[in-house]
């Protein structure tokens, strides 16, 4: 069995986040500056946008095609030609570097996640087991929900989604994938035109059905066998809908509720102390009722933080902008990252030596919450997991429990489940593995001009820059210096794009300490080189957050079972190991099943898996997922 470990792991939450109002006393007296420098690992990258096609051909630019150019001052926007050599100064802009100190600030020392998505829809794919209904508006404020069945309608003529129709139905017979079954069909049907319907006719409502092409080469009518099973739908229930609706801005055709429609057709689950779900039939998507702020708000208060009246300790170093509607509140920095360049002497140096040859970056989504298996710890009790031979299975809003006579649902309190922290990505060496000779055929992919490290090519290569302070207090300078470089030569910080396939690892080493003093007397100002050793000696190194980022920012050695998880005869699509993790066996009703969770950071490091933790590739091919799960018609 080949075992691996995924590109991102995550630090936990611990505690809670410790907020108080905004407020510089005398003791935030401490302005001054770190010297630092930054010498690359592996391979870096970060783009020059000021042209994306600047690695492109003529014909990729035609097609969409992107390739970017290293980063630097120059303005390539201009350029029709690929570049040759690269830019001989190229430059690691300070808000990058910014960026990956603070995330190691916030975890370490209990801030908020001030980068996380917390308005974010998390949902899923609709379930097998879905039955159609239509949402319908009849006043202001007032919308109610009719349970349907579904027929299949072959009209040519062109529909409006969830227009009003009146249908004749009959039997009609199928055969899908070698299966033969009955289904129901319109047989005729009449436009409602202020006349009583006919008694042998049903209400109906148009559903077109979207191809992968974006047409709707054809339709289906959700028909109300029984009128009197309408009902008004509760204010808490419809929000939820319309964060689904909300997440599919950018859709060919978006149905909502208009003064010419007043129906929308939808999907909804059925099933005992379980929410409806309800999901627009075009998209075949629905939204968990719980969201990731409420989670945080539940878990220790590690929401983002919106104003300077509650603010947490990184908010108050590195600064925070308001996201809440209607609060405009912000707090400024007190901490300056300034880009960083290398030695003058190596800018003489011809820059063809500075980087390696093209490389494509893989098309790869964002990471997305809704897989709950990664992001989230389990919510079953103790007691409960005895009778699972796998891990479970839950959602955000809700647990399969297994008893000694029944399987059910259960409902999961506000604060279950746990998220599981703040990603961080190993330090590896997986772009050694890319193929060289990926061709640039969609506009997912990017062609890129990576910057070496020194020990690539055999010249020392050192990038310097500096990280002013204004006004920090002791204790805030000690956990700045601890967040630059960990006071521990083996860690790093990532970087820059790629970072999944293991580019961008870099090591900060803090070089000097300058801090301002003032002379009482004379009102003299200078600056006094420190001992800056000294500072983070008090850090709690001994903290689960503090110990798992020092797992995480390990870079020497570099690692190198990482990846993203595959199936045997295609390393590329991932999501079929994600429905092959996903088994049916351990559940009387047939219903998923994770067969394996997330490791914790400290079980990855365990390469033999005595634990039995760590992930595994699955031997099947996607030949066999696809016939396992014919496409959805």
């Amino acid at each position: 069995m080949e075992y691996f470990t995924n590109p991102y792991n995550f630090v936990p939450f611990t505690g809670t986040c410790q907020r108080e109002p905004l407020n510089l006393g005398p003791q935030e007296c401490m302005t001054g500056y770190f010297e630092c420098e930054l010498e690359l690992l592996t391979p870096l990258f970060i783009p020059n946008t000021s042209n994306k096609y600047a690695l492109c051909s003529e014909e990729e630019r035609n097609k969409k095609y992107t390739g970017y150019e290293f980063c630097s001052y120059e303005d390539l926007s201009g350029n029709t030609q690929p570049g040759k050599t690269g830019p001989k100064d190229p430059v690691i802009p300070g808000s990058e570097i910014r960026g990956a100190v603070r995330s190691v600030y916030e975890a370490a020392f209990g801030g908020c996640a001030s980068t996380m998505r917390v308005d974010t829809v998390v949902g899923q794919e609709i379930p097998k087991k879905t039955y159609p209904g239509v949402l319908v508006r009849e006043a202001e404020n007032k919308c109610c929900f009719i349970p349907c069945k579904r027929a299949t309608f072959n009209a040519r003529r062109c529909f409006r989604e969830g227009q009003e129709i009146w249908v004749k139905l009959e039997k009609s017979y199928h055969d899908q994938n070698g299966t033969s079954f009955f289904n129901m069909s319109v047989k005729d049907y009449q436009m409602p035109d202020g006349r009583n319907k006919p008694s042998d006719y049903y209400r109906g409502w148009i559903h077109n059905k979207k191809s992968s092409g974006g047409k709707y080469p054809y339709k289906y009518v959700f028909y109300c066998a029984d009128e009197k099973a309408k009902e008004l739908i509760q204010t808490e229930e419809y929000e939820v809908f319309e964060q689904v609706v909300k997440s599919c801005r950018g859709e060919a055709a978006q149905p909502g509720f208009s003064e010419s429609n007043s129906c929308i057709p939808v999907y909804y689950a059925e099933e005992k102390n379980k929410p409806r779900y309800l999901s627009p039939a075009f998209l075949e998507r629905n939204c968990y009722q719980k969201t990731l702020e409420a989670i945080l708000k539940e878990n220790g208060g590690f929401q983002p933080c919106v104003s300077a009246m509650q603010i947490c300790p990184s908010c108050k170093v590195f600064g925070m902008v308001s996201r809440e509607a209607g609060n405009t509140g912000s707090v400024s920095t007190r901490v300056r990252f300034s880009d960083a360049r290398l030695d003058e002497d190596m800018g003489k140096e011809d820059a063809v030596n500075y980087y390696g040859d093209y490389m494509i970056l893989p098309e790869v989504g964002a990471p997305h919450p809704d897989t709950v298996e990664f992001y989230t710890e389990s919510p079953y009790e103790d007691n409960e997991k005895k009778y699972w031979k796998t891990e479970g299975y839950w959602t955000y809003d809700h647990v399969r429990v297994k008893t000694d006579q029944n399987e059910y649902l259960r409902l999961l309190p506000p604060s279950l489940p746990k998220l599981r922290g703040r990603k961080f990505y190993w330090h590896h060496d997986g772009w050694k593995k890319l193929d060289k000779n990926e061709l640039l055929d969609n506009q997912l992919k990017q062609r890129i001009r990576p910057l070496l490290p020194g020990k690539e090519t055999g010249r020392k290569r050192t990038f310097h820059f500096r990280v002013y302070f204004d006004k920090l207090n002791q204790k805030e300078l000690e956990q700045l210096r601890w967040s630059l470089d960990f006071m521990d030569e083996v860690c790093a910080h990532k970087i820059g794009r790629g970072k999944p396939y293991g580019l961008g690892s870099v090591r900060i080493k803090i070089r000097d300490l300058e801090i301002r003093e003032v002379d009482g007397d004379t009102g003299t100002v200078k600056l006094v080189r420190k001992t800056y050793q000294d500072l983070g000696m008090d850090i709690a190194t001994e903290c689960e957050p503090v110990k798992t980022l020092k797992i995480m920012a390990c870079a020497e050695p570099l690692r190198h079972d990482v990846s993203y998880p595959q199936v045997e005869g295609d390393e590329k699509e991932s999501f079929i190991w994600f429905n092959n993790n996903k088994k049916s066996e351990d559940s009387k009703n047939q219903q998923p099943a994770f067969s394996k969770i997330l490791p914790k950071p400290e079980e990855e490091l365990d390469t033999n898996n005595s634990s039995g933790k760590r992930l595994d590739t699955k031997k099947a091919t996607p030949k066999a997922y696809h016939r396992a799960n014919p496409k959805r018609t």
